[in-house]
């Protein structure tokens, strides 16, 4: 059965460096095997941990700007960036001093974030 709802109707989840809302997966408002995607939200001065995850991983910038780590660079981003993560690549997110930052992400896969 489809669903329709609104990024307020998703419970968040926090993290020591980030508010995690799980639109779609195993924690999402509609629980899902195949497919990961919500919003996440950095606060301002963030450096979230590295990690990596077994698929690949999509992301798009809503808001703010700030630095991701993919492996060993560095890159910009901003308001209306994408970035792909391929699967086993360790990434972490910075967060600018004055601007949170608040993504978009999709991967595949059954897939818990605990960290």
């Amino acid at each position: 059965m489809a669903k329709i709802f609104s990024e307020e109707n998703i419970g968040c989840t926090d993290f020591k460096d980030r508010v995690v809302r799980f639109a779609f997966g195993q924690q999402g408002k509609i629980e899902t095997e195949g497919l990961n995607l919500g919003i996440v939200e950095f606060k301002t001065t963030a450096e979230a941990s590295p990690h990596t995850h077994e698929v690949e991983e999509a992301l798009y910038v809503l808001s703010g700007k700030g630095k991701i780590k993919i492996g060993d660079f560095v890159f910009n981003i901003k308001k209306g960036d994408f970035a792909h993560i391929p699967s086993g690549k360790s990434h972490l997110i910075i967060t600018d001093k004055l601007q949170s930052l608040k993504i978009f992400f999709v991967f595949g896969g059954k897939t818990y974030i605990d960290h």
